[in-house]
């Protein structure tokens, strides 16, 4: 999955836990991002740096290990601030406040499909090396690389036009047309609690939106 799609089916579903429970109330979406695309924000750099003569383009960042340690090491933390029993309910909440981030980094892998690519997944177990692929170890080849699986996946291309689907809806949904409302998203990473949107105002809001591409494609 490109780092876009990651990051609307991320934003889609963590606004239908909202919606739907009312869990992760103050969860910060533009840190639902960066968790999200931590895994790439990890691997790229050492795909162009210490591991550029592996032509691997997955590394520690979709290691199953590394994502087992980060979500121990996430607990021990928090659970090493308690100081006695009754500071249990403190850490429950503390570790809930965190939950969001550490499914959004670990979600990548099944957003990735990570269970095709076993190499890098349970490296250095298995097969003990790198999930093989094509050289990336410069940008260009790097950008190379993605445009062709971008030409040939067709699967790939179907995940970012559901994504960008889920974009538009998450936007309506939060009515973050209004200016007001986006410039509040874009500098608390929390939308307004605003009434969900009808069928009806969504159908607006595509109308919108493909009313403003036709005039920027004019």
């Amino acid at each position: 999955m490109l780092p876009t799609g990651h990051i609307e089916f991320t934003w889609a579903v963590l606004n239908v836990v909202q919606r739907r429970t009312g869990w992760f109330r103050d969860t910060d979406y533009r840190l639902m991002a960066v968790a999200a695309l931590a895994p790439d924000l990890l691997d790229k750099p050492l795909a162009l740096t210490f591991y550029r003569d592996t032509d691997a383009a997955l590394f520690w960042g979709h290691n199953l290990w590394l994502h087992m340690a980060v979500w121990l090491a996430a607990w021990t933390l928090i659970v090493g601030r308690t100081i006695s029993h009754r500071e249990a309910g403190a850490v429950r909440r503390r570790f809930a406040g965190i939950l969001p981030y550490l499914l959004a980094f670990s979600g990548h892998l099944i957003a990735d499909r990570m269970w095709g690519f076993r190499g890098s997944l349970f490296y250095p177990l298995g097969a003990g090396y790198w999930h093989p692929w094509v050289h990336v170890g410069e940008p260009a080849a790097m950008l190379a690389a993605y445009l062709h699986i971008i030409r040939t996946t067709p699967i790939l291309v179907v995940f970012e036009v559901v994504g960008a689907v889920l974009l538009v809806w998450f936007v309506a949904d939060r009515r973050l047309w209004e200016p007001r409302r986006l410039a509040r998203f874009l500098r608390t990473g929390r939308p307004e609690d605003v009434r969900p949107t009808s069928v009806a105002g969504i159908s607006r809001t595509l109308a919108r939106v493909a009313a403003l591409i036709s005039a920027c494609v004019r």
